[in-house]
């Protein structure tokens, strides 16, 4: 064999080697993306999960305590009828819950979340809780403690029960 013809056998070697590390890493570049789209799935699980055990646990305060049970319906119905005590254990009781309402409209805005969680989870909260005597108390005096454009849907929600009328 002639020196050419290593030199020719040696690019052709080479070209083989190149198109086996191209789909070698086309191979890999797709497993990376399967695995990063699961991360995502799971991640936003989590992230819903997450906001459920918040929800779940303020809700557990309430039904497992016939006192806190008591001062979540008088301050949904009278929150005016509370002490100054009890006032503060009734804001942040509904503060855990609106929180809540926060993280579902977050992670459905800034996390790419289907519509379907805020609609069927954090609108209804918004229409169970904002939509009683205390809860509108809380909504008109706590609102700025939240960002703008959660304030803008709360309102949005709360003015269309209002035209329904709601509330």
């Amino acid at each position: 064999m002639t020196i050419t013809e290593l030199g020719a056998l040696g690019e052709f070697v080479g070209a083989i080697g190149v198109v086996i590390t191209l789909i070698y890493l086309a191979f890999q570049i797709r497993q990376n993306t399967t695995q990063l789209k699961q991360n995502e799935s799971i991640a936003k699980a989590a992230a819903v999960n997450n906001s459920n055990i918040a929800l779940r646990h303020t809700r557990q305060a309430i039904f497992t305590s016939e006192e806190v049970s008591k001062l979540f319906v008088s301050g949904n119905t009278d929150w005016g009828s509370l002490s100054d005590l009890e006032l503060v254990r009734y804001r942040f009781m509904i503060q855990n819950i609106t929180d809540v309402m926060l993280d579902i409209y977050s992670q459905t805005l800034e996390t790419n979340f289907s519509p379907e969680n805020w609609e069927t989870q954090g609108v209804n909260l918004v229409r169970r809780i904002l939509d009683t005597d205390g809860g509108r108390w809380f909504w008109e005096n706590y609102q700025e403690n939240y960002p703008r454009s959660f304030r803008e849907e709360v309102e949005r929600i709360l003015s269309m029960m209002q035209a329904q009328g709601g509330i």
